[in-house]
């Protein structure tokens, strides 16, 4: 870590996928100051996450004030990580609540977890809703790797209607990674290597409509459409939208959406909408 104050803070799910993701996007928009020490893996999913907190605050602790970045020092995960990126030893006190402006999480939205419960997740969204507060939750439908879930030529209009059928994620715990097979053989962006900052912003623009369309009823993708809804922003509808579709185990689905591009225009919204 830096020893400058006033950072971001980037939790995500897992050291692989999601680390790859966002340190391209930090290569394609050098404006977005972000050390990529300071994406920090918490390295297990949500539901984990949310008993560990039920662990140590109580089964309320959405509720109340806690401090999530003492919490997370607790995790020997986040401790090496921690540990590994300091100069010195006693600099570990000062990785506190202070020394952010800003927490940012990513997490997959598990659906397919014994352990889902839609009044909780929605009870984690709301407390992470603010990322100078508590900090800012995306979540990605039905995980990390919808965000390279198109084809070309872009625009894609079938990536407005993209479903993942709840099927394919409550089957037995070999089928748990069949969505990433799925984007594997449908994708023609399976590359990072090759990704610019254009193609971020079109993938941005993907997702803001397809969250339009699923909220408010639009059927276009365009910087325009993308940048209203954009203003009306809702996290919390889309996953009242997410939660409804996907309520039967067989017959329910999940829209194919990322929500963590939305970290590049919640930055600064020129990055997306002036070009």
């Amino acid at each position: 870590m830096q020893s400058n104050k006033r950072k971001t803070l980037l939790l995500v799910e897992g050291k692989s996928a999601e680390v790859k993701l966002f340190s391209k996007i930090l290569d394609c928009f050098p404006e977005i100051n972000v050390n990529k020490q300071d994406i920090l893996v918490y390295g297990t999913n949500l539901w984990t996450l949310y008993h560990a907190l039920e662990k140590e605050f109580g089964s309320t602790w959405y509720e109340g004030e806690i401090d999530f970045i003492e919490f997370l020092k607790s995790s020997p995960v986040i401790l090496e990580q921690i540990e590994g990126f300091q100069l010195h030893p006693e600099s570990l006190s000062d990785f506190s609540r202070n020394q952010f402006r800003d927490i940012f999480l990513v997490f997959d939205y598990e659906r397919q977890d014994p352990h889902f419960d839609a009044s909780r997740i929605r009870n984690m969204l709301g407390f992470w809703s603010e990322s100078t507060e508590n900090g800012l939750l995306y979540i990605n439908y039905p995980m990390i790797e919808a965000y390279k879930h198109l084809k070309k030529p872009l625009p894609d209009l079938g990536y407005l209607s993209k479903k993942c059928v709840c099927s394919e994620l409550f089957s037995d715990e070999t089928k748990q990674n069949k969505y990433k097979n799925i984007v594997g053989s449908e994708s023609s962006f399976t590359d990072l290597r090759k990704y610019t900052r254009e193609l971020f912003r079109d993938f941005v623009i993907h997702n803001l409509c397809k969250a339009s369309v699923m909220t408010k009823g639009t059927t276009d993708i365009s910087a325009e459409t993308a940048q209203q809804f954009w203003q009306r922003l809702s996290l919390e509808e889309i996953l009242e939208v997410q939660n409804q579709c996907s309520q039967d185990a067989v017959n329910g689905f999940v829209h194919v959406l990322a929500t963590c591009l939305f970290f590049i225009p919640e930055y600064h919204s020129k990055l997306i909408f002036d070009t």
